[in-house]
């Protein structure tokens, strides 16, 4: 970090560390992971915790205080790490520093996919107050906002994913009740292992939705072949017969890449001056090809 930075992010520090006095002290530096550089470990006073802060023109899907309601939740049920502090009016979120996030290739891991499974039924039945989620609603969302910005007429093959986004997104919504805690955001280096346990961070896209939704996001997002796929549902359903089919999955996967793909693009235009979301588009648009 530039001294720039180290000054900026101390200061948002000190409104969180429950000892600003201490916070002075505190040895900073930046974590790894996610789209972009907004997370830090502070160490202070034997204390070891991270500090996010916002990131300039990105929108989550949840307002701050939600997430950090969600968060508390997932936290006090032993599947997060504790929130220490937030501020709501400076978006800033203190959380216990826990280690090892996972990479795709452990997401896909024949042990780990029990793990995961345990922990999304856990996550699914913990009762917090969240925003029941369209599909159809936010994808259309997306769409207009590639509209709005200006962007230059779509080939072909994005027009036709546009349509069959919003055709899977309405089947979606008509079949699947919102019933469970979603994190909808399970990329691997959303997943902590500690050895005992699993944990999740970045609640920012939290919703009420069905199972299914998280259970497409972590095979969507982490490349998981039909074989795994299969092994998820049935790790996640155990003994009961499972509600939804192999290929129910196969087309929530798709519905949530085309979502991820839209939704990048979509920021690729609200955020100038990085290419952080065109590489994700472009990674997304092979897995769609």
């Amino acid at each position: 970090m530039t001294g720039q930075d180290t000054t900026v992010v101390r200061a948002a520090l000190r409104r969180v560390w429950p000892d600003p006095a201490v916070a002075e002290k505190a040895q900073i530096r930046p974590l790894s992971g996610g789209l972009n550089p907004r997370s830090f470990l502070a160490v202070a006073g034997g204390r070891r915790c991270v500090l996010r802060v916002p990131t300039p023109g990105a929108t989550a899907l949840l307002d701050f205080a939600t997430e950090v309601r969600a968060m508390r939740a997932a936290a006090a049920a032993g599947l997060a790490p504790a929130v220490v502090a937030a501020d709501v009016n400076e978006g800033l979120l203190l959380t216990e520093y826990r280690v090892a996030a996972w990479t795709p290739d452990l997401a896909r891991h024949p042990v780990n996919i029990p793990r995961i499974a345990a922990l999304l039924r856990a996550l699914h039945a913990v009762a917090v107050d969240l925003p029941v989620f369209r599909v159809e609603r936010t994808a259309g969302e997306y769409l207009a906002a590639l509209e709005a910005n200006g962007a230059p007429a779509p080939p072909y093959a994005e027009r036709a994913w546009a349509d069959e986004l919003l055709r899977l997104a309405r089947q979606f919504d008509a079949s699947c009740e919102p019933t469970a805690f979603c994190h909808n955001d399970l990329v691997a280096a959303n997943v902590l292992d500690i050895g005992a346990g699993l944990l999740l961070v970045d609640f920012e896209y939290a919703v009420r939705s069905a199972p299914l939704l998280d259970l497409a996001s972590l095979a969507g997002m982490n490349d998981y072949t039909l074989v795994q796929r299969r092994e998820l549902l049935s790790a996640y359903y155990r003994e009961s017969a499972a509600p939804v089919t192999t290929l129910d999955l196969d087309n929530a996967v798709r519905m949530v890449r085309l979502l991820a793909f839209f939704w990048a693009r979509a920021a690729a235009q609200r955020v100038a001056g990085t290419d952080v979301y065109e590489r994700l588009a472009a990674r997304l648009q092979e897995q769609l090809q």
